[in-house]
């Protein structure tokens, strides 16, 4: 006998059916509530789940967003999130993809482990690295560094950096100080917003799983990792430094520490997130912690002559105003506002 399935759109965050689809398939820190609640309150968005439900259990699940705004109409899945796959049966996600196709809007995707589904007519915008290092004890873990890795980890030691975890306001404070810094001076970007941040401390503080680290140096603060738990998982998933401390390796020191914590918490994995091809020594960084290397999938659809001119507007002009509120003469905290008023558009 047949069972119905059928595509169903409900709230992450509050439908339970969400919740035991995700902790059934493993599901990582991109697919938790306290995750989709950070996202959605800092930036206002309203989050949604497609889940094709049969006999009235979700079998399989994609989370999205539906933008209407002066950068274009379009679905995104999900924003400012590094990837998000779709769980659950795999051969529902052709089902799901083609019910965001439904509304006839540009469709945004971040595939990380699924399969792209034949027929869809999605396409590879682009490729992103992806590392995870697998936790094992401290010693097969120290084995498993490079030379070069173990060289900086030593350097960094004798240098007197010493890592610390941070609390408080502090770590919100010294990172963003840190990161907006690097953005703006190597990246030439703006920065995410101060509440984009603060929302995520706020949603995994209460459960323990936001777990910043600092690195010091003589009392001053040179670096700093923001690590989230999720399940048994570790992710580092923001970093900044000090552009003028990077010769002491702080951020070797700190990814070593990480990966001691993780094991500490009886992690399984240390996830170190994606990495563009342009960052050869960031990918060089992550492969010196041996760790092991996915592909990350940045995938787009269209509708038949789809064609919205305000959208290539929009997205012209800020990336005029960006490259202007990233020139050296122009203050940090005038960068931080821009990127506190302009942020969400890129989405």
């Amino acid at each position: 006998m047949n069972k119905t399935k059928l595509v169903e759109i409900v709230n992450p965050l509050t439908d339970p059916r969400w919740l035991r689809l995700a902790l059934a398939n493993q599901g990582g820190l991109f697919h938790s509530v306290p995750w989709l609640k950070a996202v959605a309150n800092a930036y206002g968005f309203s989050i949604q789940a497609a889940l094709e439900v049969q006999d009235g259990e979700p079998v399989a699940g994609l989370t999205f967003c539906r933008l209407d705004d002066c950068a274009g109409s379009r679905i995104v899945s999900l924003p400012f999130t590094d990837a998000c796959d779709p769980i659950g049966d795999s051969s529902a996600i052709p089902n799901l993809v083609a019910h965001l196709q439904g509304y006839k809007l540009p469709v945004q995707l971040r595939f990380l482990d699924a399969a792209v589904p034949d027929a869809s007519g999605l396409s590879v915008a682009k490729r992103a690295r992806w590392h995870r290092l697998s936790i094992t004890d401290p010693e097969a873990m120290w084995q498993a560094l490079s030379p070069a890795m173990r060289r900086c980890i030593a350097k960094a030691r004798r240098d007197g950096v010493a890592v610390e975890p941070l609390s408080g306001d502090r770590a919100i404070e010294a990172f963003l100080q840190l990161h907006a810094a690097v953005r703006k001076s190597k990246y030439r970007l703006l920065a995410q917003p101060a509440r984009f941040f603060e929302s995520i401390r706020h949603e995994f503080s209460v459960s323990g799983d936001w777990l910043p680290m600092g690195a010091f140096h003589q009392g001053r603060l040179i670096a700093v990792t923001i690590y989230l738990r999720s399940d048994r998982a570790l992710y580092y998933k923001f970093n900044a430094s000090a552009q003028d401390a990077l010769s002491m390796r702080p951020n070797n020191l700190l990814l070593w520490e990480g990966a001691q914590m993780a094991h500490r918490l009886d992690c399984q994995t240390l996830d170190l997130g994606p990495s563009d091809d342009t960052q050869p020594g960031l990918i060089r960084f992550k492969q010196d912690s041996g760790a092991t290397c996915g592909e990350l999938s940045f995938l787009r659809w269209s509708p038949e002559a789809w064609d919205d001119p305000r959208a290539a507007e929009v997205r012209r002009v800020l990336g005029q105003l960006t490259g202007l509120l990233t020139e050296a003469s122009v203050p940090d905290e005038i960068s931080i506002r821009a990127g506190d008023l302009l942020y969400r558009y890129f989405a």
